[in-house]
Parts: structure tokens; C-alpha cells; sequence
């Protein structure tokens, strides 16, 4: 069984003969084979659930290659580990091994040839991946950066399989690494997706709209009444002990952090980003951008890099609000999570920065319960909470509708009468973690697949036609 080493301060990578750091001299943690095919085995489970056939319709270099993402992965990576193998010109038994664990092959080392691009295609796919999730709203992928930080972080591990560490192999990784990095170029991005450039905004672009018009966009989102006036109510707070500071009044001590909870699809992101231009418009924010972020985007993988990572990702959320989405997953028992040390760094970020910072977490009900129950700094801090109902049969049709409305679209008499029915059948039998909105755009992306379907099939399409929905494209299954 492989062992290593790695220092819980300066996070170097040691053989498993050392109890401490002989750079800095603090505590290290031990690890072994076990937990490095976890890591991988995690990264590739999210990169599984987006191998969807949808993406070969958007994503060029995913569709050439015409296999699955976890395969086109694990073969870069092979190559990635033998060229490191082979640095010293001999792969031996126990690099064999490491490669044949971690990626459960039966590789003989004649197999291994050490041939690898400047540029994996690997990459090359993960970035449409990014482009894909930013198209399509899917907040906090960026699959790029987790496949950077795994050739990364096994390169650590693999290099000092043989226990002593030869300078030959780690200058040839760390020359490597390098030029991966430069090749990527801004494949790579510091905590949110990556973003074509036609899509960035400044922040003048950003928030040209008026406080009145956010605040009548905030009020004429369908359904969310409580929500509504929960955030009205928050709203006319603010402005009152901003008008009691400028006029010389000591305002009372009050938390601005909030904790968002309700099941997916209930319009928590809509609010929040609405939230953060409305904090600007009044002058409690300085930037009023919004930062959404998950898991992904703050823990690392190894001791010491995820305080990194969230400190990066709170330096971009500066002047705004940052948006974490299913924060309870940062609290974990095992021992070998850092989701604590993110918690951690977040509160200390919360009280230095507290007049230009504001935090909002986000995530099911019960699960924010005992998230917040989980440490002591979180319970005090957030003490502000809105809850997302799920959307009623009539606000899931009107969803519908507005979707139909920016398509262009219509729906015959049949069509309208079979929408409501399936709406108020979609609330009565709806799962404890019903997606709402998300289900709602399922269901019309379905519908106008087939309608295409039903259309492909003639000669002669009229705009009429092309414009309309029938009972008929309706009858997807449910």
C-alpha cells in the first residue's frame, strides 16, 4: 500500500518517513493510494452526470471524439503519469502499480509510452464543457480548472512513488505543469466558469438600470409573495439605518447575511443577483456584482490549497455578494474534508469585511438547519432567513408561458387546456425536492423537441406552424 506524507502548512509532498515538515517544521497528515483514486473518483462522477447527449449537438471537439468524457480523461492521463514515468527513462514496478490502481487498468510497462500533447484533447473538451454550462446557466462548473488541479495534485503524489524524489523527474513535471498552464491560456479562470469574451460585462453595462427598475423587476417575478415582501421589508431596513448613519445616529447592530433555503428552481440566484444591484443602487454595496459559487469552487483537494481557493473567490466577491449555493455541503465529519476549513476562512473574511462583503447561503431547508447547527460562527452570523416555497400549478403554467413568449411561441386551444392539466398534475405528485422552474424548463425543452420532431416530417412548414404548439407535441412522457 502506498503511503505519502504532505504538510497540513506549506502543503509539499513528503515519503511517508516523515512526522513533520523539514521546510517548515509544522504537523503533516498522512495519505495513502485510497484516497487519491477518491479524489480522482469524485471528479470524474460530476464530469459523468454532464456526459449528456445534448452536449455533442453544442461542443465540436466532444462530438468528434465520439466516446465517453470519463474515457477521454482517463487515457490523457495514462499518457500524463507514463511521461512522467518515463522522465528518468525507466518505469518501475512501483509507478506500474500506481497507474494500474488509480486508473484500474492492467497496463504492462511496455504499454506505457510516454507520448502526451502540450495540449491533452481532454482539455480541449472540458473547456466546450465550460462554455456549454455557462450557455445553459449551470452554475459552478469549471471543469477545466478540476482537471488542471488533478494532473496537478496526482504529479505531486506520483513523482515521489519510489520514495526518494528524483530532481530529473520533478524538473521535468514542474516544466510540464508549466507549459500546460501556458497552453491553456484563459482556458483556466479563478473561481467562476469560464466565460466567452462577448459574454463579459463591465460593471457600467452591469448595472445601468435604475433602483426603481430593479425593484419593479424584483416585484414582477411570478409567484414568490413572501419572498417578496421578506426582501421589501429587508430592503426598507437597509435604506433606514443608512439614512440614521449619514445623519450622525449610531444605527442598530444588525447581520446583512442571509440564508436562502427552498427546494431548486424557486428563483433563490434571480434574487440574490437582484439583491446585489439593489445593495449598489442604494450605496450599501460598492461593486453590487454577484459572485455564485459551490463546493467545487472552494474546497481543494489537498491540505492548504482550499483557503486558496476561498480566498480567492471572497477577493472577487468584494463590493458585492457572494452566493453559495448548497452550502451545507461544506460541513462534513470525515477527516479528511476541508469543507471546514472554507467555513472557516469565510468567517474570518465575514468579520473584516464587513461593511463591503455580504454572504448568502443557500440550499434545502433541513439540510441549512443543520449546516448553520454545525458551527457555532455560522449560527451567529446568519440570522436572517427567506424561504422559497415551491411554485403553485398556475405560476408553473406562467413560467411556461414566458418561456413560449420569448421563443415566439403559441399554443392552440388543445395544447393550452393540456398545459394546465399537466401543471396541476406536476404539484399534486411532486417529489420532496421538486425542481420547480428547472422542471418547468425541462418540460418546454421537451415539448419543442417534439414539436421538431413532428415538423421534420413535412415538406412545406408555414410560420404559423413553426410558431405554434399542439396538443400533439405535448404528449412527451411524463
Amino acid at each position: 500500500m502506498f503511503e505519502w506524507t504532505i504538510c497540513k502548512n506549506c502543503s509539499k509532498v513528503f515519503d511517508n518517513s516523515k512526522d513533520t515538515c523539514p521546510i517548515c517544521m509544522r504537523k503533516t497528515d498522512k495519505f495513502n493510494i485510497d484516497f487519491l483514486k477518491n479524489y480522482l473518483s469524485d471528479m470524474l462522477f460530476v464530469i459523468g452526470t454532464l456526459d449528456i447527449a445534448i452536449l455533442k449537438d453544442h461542443c465540436s471537439q466532444i462530438r468528434l471524439q465520439n466516446r465517453p468524457l470519463k474515457e477521454i480523461i482517463l487515457d490523457d492521463l495514462v499518457r500524463y503519469l507514463s511521461f512522467l514515468a518515463l522522465a528518468d527513462s525507466i518505469v518501475t514496478d512501483n509507478e506500474l502499480e500506481f497507474i494500474n490502481e488509480l486508473i484500474r487498468t492492467d497496463y504492462t510497462k511496455e504499454e506505457l509510452t510516454g507520448d502526451i500533447e502540450n495540449l491533452p484533447v481532454s482539455f480541449e473538451c472540458m473547456h466546450e464543457l465550460d462554455l456549454f454550462a455557462v450557455k445553459f446557466d449551470m452554475a459552478g462548473i469549471r471543469a477545466c480548472n478540476e482537471l488542471y488541479e488533478v494532473y496537478e495534485f496526482l504529479g505531486k503524489f506520483f513523482i515521489t512513488v519510489d520514495g526518494d524524489l528524483n530532481t530529473d523527474v520533478l524538473e521535468k513535471y514542474q516544466k510540464y505543469m508549466k507549459s500546460l498552464k501556458n497552453n491553456l491560456d484563459d482556458y483556466l479562470t479563478d473561481d467562476e466558469p469560464v466565460k466567452p469574451l462577448k459574454l463579459h460585462k463591465n460593471d457600467k453595462e452591469e448595472h445601468q438600470g435604475s433602483l426603481e427598475e430593479y425593484m419593479d423587476e424584483l416585484n414582477r417575478l411570478i409567484g414568490l409573495e413572501k419572498v417578496k415582501k421578506d426582501v421589501n421589508s429587508l430592503i426598507n431596513l437597509v435604506q433606514i439605518r443608512k439614512l440614521r448613519r449619514e445623519r450622525g445616529i449610531k444605527p442598530p447592530s444588525m447581520s446583512l447575511h442571509l440564508v436562502f433555503s427552498g427546494n431548486p428552481g424557486t428563483g433563490k440566484t434571480t434574487v440574490a443577483r437582484l439583491l446585489s444591484k439593489i445593495y449598489c443602487k442604494i450605496g450599501l454595496l460598492s461593486k453590487g456584482h454577484l459572485i455564485e459559487t459551490d463546493r467545487s469552487g472552494l474546497v481543494g483537494g489537498y491540505v492548504g490549497q482550499t483557503a486558496i481557493k476561498t480566498k480567492e473567490v471572497i477577493n472577487r466577491a468584494m463590493g458585492g455578494i457572494l452566493f453559495i449555493d448548497e452550502a451545507y455541503s461544506l460541513a462534513s465529519n470525515s477527516e479528511n474534508d476541508y469543507g471546514k476549513e472554507a467555513i472557516d476562512t469565510i468567517l474570518k473574511a465575514m468579520e473584516d469585511n464587513r461593511e463591503d462583503l455580504i454572504v448568502i447561503v443557500a440550499g434545502y431547508p433541513e439540510l441549512m438547519d443543520r449546516f448553520l447547527h454545525s458551527n457555532p460562527g455560522l449560527e451567529s452570523r446568519f440570522n436572517k432567513f427567506i424561504y422559497f416555497e415551491d411554485y403553485t400549478s398556475e405560476e408553473l403554467y406562467e413560467i411556461f408561458m414566458l418561456l413560449c413568449n420569448d421563443a415566439n411561441l403559441t399554443l392552440d386551444e388543445e395544447a393550452d387546456d393540456y398545459a394546465r392539466q399537466y401543471f396541476t398534475r406536476m404539484e399534486e405528485h411532486k417529489p420532496a425536492n421538486f425542481a420547480n422552474g428547472r422542471a418547468v424548463r425541462n418540460f418546454f425543452e421537451e415539448v419543442i423537441t417534439s414539436q421538431a420532431n413532428r415538423l421534420a416530417l413535412k415538406k412545406d412548414i408555414t410560420d404559423e406552424e413553426l410558431n405554434t404548439l399542439t396538443y400533439e407535441d405535448f404528449l412527451v412522457e411524463e
